[in-house]
């Protein structure tokens, strides 16, 4: 991912960088510590050009929850957001949402591959990834009736 970043990245000079990070490393075996830094190293990379940061974590499929170390890397792509001061949209639990609390078959938001999003998915993904982005962005309301926080403080 990082060899591309100067060409596929930084050239576009982006205000934002939505980077879906962990399940190719998952797929093909990973280490925890060089993951880590590679993760950092590239938050860092992306901050330095002045783009805000959202990484985006593995997808919850068949071929993605059989590797034993998924629940590690999706914890490590939270700690490292809360290292560098990023946000994380939170796709696996989303989708973790869909499958075992509204009983969706994988079927039903997975492409036939058993591991890519479907158009389905992708349409709900996109939808709350903008609204969580809107939210971040919104200033909240204050209220000193109600010692809500200041204007201005986002969430």
């Amino acid at each position: 991912m990082l060899a591309r970043f100067d060409k596929s990245v930084s050239a576009e000079r982006p205000d934002l960088v939505l980077w879906q990070v962990g399940t190719n490393a998952v797929l093909r075996g990973y280490e925890h510590s060089k993951s880590i830094l590679l993760i950092r190293d590239g938050i860092r990379r992306m901050k330095a050009i002045g783009a805000d940061v959202v990484l985006i974590d593995p997808q919850f499929a068949p071929k993605v929850i059989a590797k034993p170390e998924i629940e590690d890397m999706v914890d490590l792509i939270s700690s490292a957001a809360a290292q560098e001061n990023v946000d994380v949209f939170h796709r696996f639990a989303l989708m973790r949402h869909w499958h075992d609390i509204d009983g969706m078959p994988f079927e039903a938001f997975l492409s036939p591959d058993g591991l890519h999003m479907n158009d389905w998915s992708y349409n709900c993904f996109a939808k709350a990834l903008a609204d969580a982005i809107a939210d971040a962005a919104t200033p909240r309301e204050s209220s000193n009736a109600s010692g809500n926080a200041p204007t201005g403080e986002t969430r």
